[in-house]
């Protein structure tokens, strides 16, 4: 059953991580880059805050709202990685079960749990896991077959 499964085998475990010192251009680097919505944010190897592409665009749709160019180098001095970083995100373990992850999915406001062990990023799920998972479940691969056709000259 679902509710039995925990976080360890759904995660992603090969986490992309921000440091205190990257700044906004690098934060948009690591989106463009890596193909991720969601980025942890560490301090001596510890979890200290999550940014998403919805907090980069928030910091981006101000600036424009407000008649500022969007020169990165400006961007980068104003915007540092604390001030648009969500601090001491929630965050479970690797034995979390799925059913209290969703749960935490369902009813916050965000769409991504770091999966911390002894203050360590060891990976991270989000709502597109939560998808994939119960899509599987809901539909489970069928059993397939294939016909091997060996040509001809045999």
């Amino acid at each position: 059953m679902t509710s039995e499964l925990t976080v360890a085998r759904f995660m992603t475990p090969k986490v992309v991580v921000a440091g205190m010192h990257n700044k906004l251009s690098d934060v948009m680097h690591f989106f463009a880059t890596h193909k991720i919505q969601h980025l942890p944010v560490t301090h001596n190897d510890e979890l200290v805050g999550i940014v998403s592409v919805t907090d980069v665009m928030r910091v981006l749709h101000d600036e424009l709202i407000n008649g500022k160019s969007l020169n990165i180098l400006e961007l980068d001095e104003k915007h540092l990685l604390q001030n648009f970083m969500t601090v001491e995100p929630i965050t479970v373990s690797p034995e979390t079960k799925i059913s209290d992850a969703l749960r935490l999915l369902q009813f916050k406001k965000f769409q991504a749990l770091p999966v911390v062990d002894n203050g360590k990023v060891v990976g991270i799920i989000t709502n597109k896991d939560m998808v994939e998972i119960f899509s599987k479940e809901l539909n489970p691969p069928h059993p397939s077959f294939t016909i091997e056709n060996p040509g001809f000259g045999i």
